[in-house]
């Protein structure tokens, strides 16, 4: 223990503070004469040393000192004031607890590495649930197949046949058109199923990501001009070649920039952007990559929604949509060892982001 005046001066120092500090009694208080010389000069302008004078209860507080070799030492140490005749002072210990925080130090780093070692496992279980899902979906993709597009393809025959032998005037004539249509529709499904459980590994090659973009938006001018869209680009300098399967990364953009366009059939706007992504940022690969945003002002999606829309089968759209464009989107740019996110607010509009890795 050693004793303070109101301005932090040191008066008196036993022999316990001396040795704890590696000072001769006397030596401490003629080398040191403020409490501040004891301390990390990064603890200096502790905000204690400002209010020692208007102390009127014991404080205690967690500081780094050092001793007289240089060596530094966590302290939990107490202030505590007192009179002595018209004189104020404080009667401020030392214990040292560097033992205890390095401890309690190690024992974070073991628990924030468990955790990390937990999210692993919970990611890589996701991703084997996920695989399990595919295998299913294989199987019956592949059922599905046999069992069902065969007939349906008769089906469609026949019923194309005779609307090709009747009049717009026939009594049947739209029955059969709604037929023809249906028929069709579920053969897209099964088609997009099947698309969904084989999708074939990426076929990598040097691409320009801006230009896949640009392709994909110059195939949707039609549904842009008919939806009477208007059309933001924000597109950063310096976008580097990226190794992807460029035949899959455009059936992405495309899914994406329809389904936003889709969400604004009275006009709105859509806004495309791609940066350069830093890599070694918190949800982002350490090597860096290319981050691609598809926005709009549509009619966006419901919170409750928002947990399913990769969930295969899942739509928004009713009877338009079989609910695999999202599920296939996902699949691909899992495969491309990417990120893609959706975020909505109803009423206000969608934004996709898809991050690619640099390598």
């Amino acid at each position: 223990m050693i004793v303070l005046d109101k301005e932090g001066r040191i008066v008196f120092a036993n022999k316990s503070s001396a040795d704890f500090f590696g000072y001769a009694p006397q030596e401490l208080l003629e080398l040191t004469p403020h409490i501040k010389d004891l301390c990390v000069h990064y603890e200096s302008e502790r905000y204690i040393f400002s209010t020692l004078p208007q102390l009127k209860t014991t404080a205690y507080i967690d500081i780094d000192m050092k001793r007289k070799n240089g060596q530094a030492l966590m302290t939990h140490t107490s202030f505590s004031p007192f009179e002595n005749g018209e004189s104020s002072y404080l009667l401020v210990t030392f214990r040292d607890v560097t033992a205890r925080r390095v401890e309690e130090r190690k024992t974070r780093e073991d628990e924030e590495r468990y955790r990390k070692l937990l999210a692993e496992r919970n990611v890589l279980a996701d991703q084997l649930h996920r695989s399990s899902k595919l295998a299913f979906l294989g199987e019956l993709a592949a059922g599905i197949a046999h069992e069902i597009n065969n007939p349906l393809g008769i089906i469609l025959g026949f019923v194309q046949d005779m609307l090709d032998e009747i009049s717009e005037e026939h009594p049947f004539f739209e029955s059969i058109r709604i037929i023809e249509q249906e028929t069709a529709r579920c053969a897209g499904v099964v088609r997009d199923l099947l698309e969904y459980a084989r999708l074939k590994p990426p076929q990598r090659t040097e691409a320009d990501v801006l230009q896949l973009m640009e392709d994909s938006l110059s195939l949707l001018i039609p549904q842009i001009k008919k939806n009477r869209v208007r059309v933001n680009k924000a597109y950063a300098k310096g976008i580097p070649y990226i190794k992807v399967d460029p035949q899959l990364i455009q059936q992405v953009l495309l899914n994406v920039i329809l389904n936003a366009i889709q969400s604004m059939p009275h006009g709105g706007m859509l806004k495309l952007s791609i940066e350069n992504e830093k890599g070694g940022q918190p949800g982002k690969s350490q090597e860096g990559g290319i981050q691609l945003a598809v926005s709009d002002t549509g009619h966006g999606i419901p919170q409750k929604n928002l947990g399913s829309i990769f969930a295969p089968f899942f739509t928004t759209k009713g009877r338009k949509g079989a609910g695999l464009g999202l599920a296939v989107c996902q699949r691909i740019i899992d495969d491309h060892r990417g990120k893609i996110d959706i975020e909505s607010q109803e009423g206000m509009g969608t934004t996709c982001t898809i991050c690619l890795p640099m390598h």
